[in-house]
């Protein structure tokens, strides 16, 4: 079949047009377009500090606001680069923490917010082997300085103590500053009394108003920028009080009592989301940009994306990018009128607020409106914090790592799907069987569809949650296309990470598609991550500790399957086009036909569908929704211009399928094929079938030059991001890595046409979305921009014959 015979005017000039035109054809996507705007006033005002750093390293603007406080300016300019990934080798980073080194703490004035600033640059800046001593003695200075008697006991003021400034006197901003240096240090490795995280938490919780906000001091008026500090504050010190006193003579800590929330962090919560704004600071008329940088680190640290109805980050960042002046400063005329630091203020908000979410914990018991973070859902309310805290100590992930909370009852129809793939793994977790409706079901199964990852596990071990998560997935998958099984020894998953005894770590699995795509733990692996700490508490018996580190190997090696070691970042490209996936035309005018095989030919049930919205999308070419999966007929096959087949298992055409491909190929139409996870067992019978249907012409290598891969075609796709797993010995972790170069494609030509276009490396598990570390092939966005530019490299050869 010729695409001629269609005798579309509008299809031909599409596809003939040199090059055509992709990512202009791009609808507005509000995440797409923001997510450009962000990084671009990331880059901006990064470049604007740049510009005002002076010769000696400081950054400060001599007319400006708070100009005498240069330490302080100069470590929060630095703390905003560093976050904004400017490298700390980078020559204005390194002039700027030689000037701290040079600082005397005796000529700080205001010493607690300057002091603190500088401990946190030098943590940010991870220099130990030079900063470490320094770091030590900021950390010892500020525990000194804290009120440890009266109505202040746990707050700090201006002063630090033995430097010629009396303590006792004490404020929540000094307060929360203070706090902030001291779990930073904690993180590097220096000891913090607990008696200062006990007065901290016993103030902010004996302070808080009684509508549930923090006042600048207490007994004053709430306002949003004590109240995020509040909830951030309090978040810091019950991680870091934990303590063991419910653990027996074995190191087993009582699994089945509740670790809720602090009341506290519950009321701080309530009281922001019923006045919640990011165009100025809720409860006073000041200090808008210092309230948004408390806001992030409150919605991260609490591990929200939203108050209440309010996304805080999107609603943040719209107004930040919104604000930002042409020569990439920030400034509001009053207290943050310096542009140091409001600028430095806005850059935290948006990195860090930016940062990648690896898991959405799934809240299933809150109503439309009510929090119930006191549910079922909610047993050990730092498992998944504590997980991904541990990963965020690993090498090999991509920095600053976050998880969020995702109530299941204030998902909408529309955006349900969308809403959970906001992270590539779900967590579900509890005692008891979660009561989910019909409907929150198909949401499940969507997501998974759509590439997503759910991660189950029983708490306490004694409920009913093991029966009704096999339930779940009976009802996810009524027609028992996939079950639940027992891992075997030999799962990737099993050394992702970690070495694990399959043995003794009891892990079940759903396979669907290219690989496990849900996973249920039946131990409850939580109640230790839940007690998971970058500093180990005084006193913690080696038992306990052995069992931690048991369970958190256990809970990374999840993650690291589930994500590939890659989760992806916030506003992301993948996630939107997630939600076109679904508004595709019910006719189009381009068909693919997927070839039934014996060799696994459904692995990737979506990569077809997904391929075509990506079509669709980026060129504007009419396709069909349909996924077309036909026998091996030359009746089934004339009705498409392309063939396309993968799998994972060997296979054998019979003599008429035989037959019927090379007759359907030899009328101007292309095989286009991949091994699904680089299968050698595909490959090897791939290679076989073609010996098979042309033993005079042998699969060869397309030159890295030719027009397929460049923008003659579509995209520029002459060096892209293959991933491959290192080869090693079984009984070690499995290892990748990433080499760009030029696609490695083969193909076979027939009179000077491509009849058959192959990749030995994985192309069809990625256009799923499902990203794997025992899987040889390409990154997913290079993946769907190979794949759109063989399709088009076919249709473009059909209509020039």
């Amino acid at each position: 079949m010729s695409l001629r015979n269609l005798a579309i005017p509008v299809l031909l000039s599409c596809l003939l047009q040199r090059p055509p035109v992709l990512a202009a054809q791009e609808p507005a996507s509000s995440d797409i377009v923001l997510r450009e705007h962000v990084r671009r006033a990331i880059k901006n005002g990064a470049d604007f500090l740049r510009r005002t750093q002076q010769a000696d390293g400081t950054f400060s603007v001599p007319e400006a606001e708070y100009s005498e406080y240069t330490a302080g300016l100069t470590a929060l300019a630095l703390l905003a680069q560093i976050n904004c990934d400017v490298p700390v080798e980078s020559p204005q980073i390194q002039r700027g923490l030689q000037y701290l080194r040079s600082v005397r703490l005796s000529e700080l004035r205001h010493g607690v917010y300057q002091a603190s600033l500088m401990l946190m640059a030098f943590c940010a800046a991870e220099e130990l082997d030079r900063d470490l001593v320094r770091i030590q003695q900021l950390a010892r200075v500020l525990q000194n300085s804290q009120a440890t008697q009266g109505p202040m006991a746990g707050l700090w003021g201006y002063g630090l103590a033995g430097y010629g400034h009396s303590v006792g006197y004490g404020d929540r901003s000094n307060g929360q500053f203070a706090v902030l240096a001291l779990r930073d240090a904690a993180y590097a490795g220096v000891s913090v009394d607990r008696d200062v995280w006990q007065r901290t938490h016993d103030q902010w919780v004996r302070g808080q108003n009684r509508d549930g906000g923090w006042g600048y001091r207490n007994r004053e008026s709430s306002r949003g920028s004590m109240t995020v500090a509040g909830l951030s504050t309090v978040a810091i010190t019950t991680h870091m009080l934990q303590d063991d006193s419910d653990v027996d003579a074995d190191g087993r800590p009582d699994c089945c009592a509740d670790h809720p929330p602090d009341e506290a962090a519950e009321r701080g919560r309530k009281w922001l989301t019923e006045r919640f704004t990011v165009h100025g600071n809720p409860g006073h008329h000041r200090w808008q940009l210092y309230y948004l940088y408390g806001l992030e680190r409150a919605g991260r640290l609490s591990g929200v994306r939203f108050f209440g109805l309010h996304d805080w980050y999107r609603s943040g960042a719209r107004a930040l990018v919104e604000r930002q002046q042409p020569d990439g400063r920030w400034s509001i005329r009053g207290t943050e009128s310096n542009p140091v630091l409001a600028t430095s203020f806005a850059l935290i908000f948006l990195s860090k607020g930016l940062s990648r979410v690896v898991v959405n914990k799934l809240d299933y018991s809150s109503g439309p409106r009510a929090e119930d973070s006191r549910g079922d859902w909610n047993r050990h309310h730092l498992d998944i914090p504590g997980l991904v805290d541990r990963i965020d100590t690993l090498k090999g992930w991509p920095p600053r790592l976050t998880s969020q909370v995702l109530s299941l009852n204030r998902l909408q129809e529309q955006t349900a799907v969308l809403d959970m793939n906001q992270a590539p793994v779900l967590y579900l977790s509890g005692r008891d069987t979660p009561a989910l409706t019909d409907q929150q079901v198909r949401w499940l199964r969507e997501y998974v569809d759509q590439g997503g990852f759910i991660f189950g596990l029983a708490n306490c071990g004694n409920g009913s949650f093991d029966a009704g998560f096999r339930d779940l997935i009976t009802r996810m998958f009524p027609q028992g296309e996939a079950s639940l099984k027992r891992l075997q020894a030999d799962h990737p998953i099993y050394r992702s990470e970690f070495l694990l005894n399959a043995d003794n770590v009891e892990l079940l699995g759903v396979d669907f598609g290219c690989r496990t795509t849900i996973v249920y733990s039946p131990e409850d692996h939580a109640c230790y991550w839940h007690k998971w700490s970058r500093h180990t508490p005084l006193g913690r018996s080696q038992d306990l500790t052995q069992r931690i580190i048991r369970s958190t190997r256990v809970g990374v090696n999840v993650l690291a399957y589930a994500t590939g070691r890659e989760p992806p970042e916030k506003l992301n490209e993948a996630m939107t086009a997630k939600e076109r996936a679904g508004r595709l035309p019910t006719r189009g005018l381009l068909e693919i036909a997927q070839l039934r095989h014996n060799g696994g030919w459904d692995t990737a049930p979506r990569a077809v569908r997904n391929l075509l919205e990506g079509l669709n999308r980026t060129t504007g070419l009419g396709v069909s929704p349909q996924r077309n999966a036909v026998p091996i007929t030359l009746s089934e096959l004339s009705r498409f211009p392309i063939a396309y087949m993968h799998g994972r298992f060997g296979f054998r055409l019979q003599v008429t399928e035989r037959d019927a491909l090379r007759d359907y190929l030899s009328r101007g139409t292309l095989l286009f094929a991949d091994a699904c996870c680089g299968s050698p067992r595909f490959d090897r019978s791939f290679r076989d079938l073609m010996h098979q249907l042309y033993p005079d012409h042998p699969l060869e290598p397309i030159p890295a030059d030719h027009p397929l891969l460049t923008e003659t075609t579509g995209y520029d796709v002459t060096r892209v991001r293959l991933r491959r797993l290192i080869p090693g010995e079984r009984t070690a972790s499995l290892q990748t890595r990433i080499k760009e170069g030029p696609p490695v494609l083969e193909g076979i030509q027939i009179n000077g046409q491509y009849v058959v276009i192959y990749s030995r490396y994985d192309l069809s598990c990625a256009l799923e979305n499902q990203a794997s570390l025992a899987c040889d092939g390409y990154v997913e966005e290079d993946a769907m921009k190979l794949a759109i530019n063989i399709v088009l490299f076919g249709l473009l050869q059909e209509i020039t014959q």
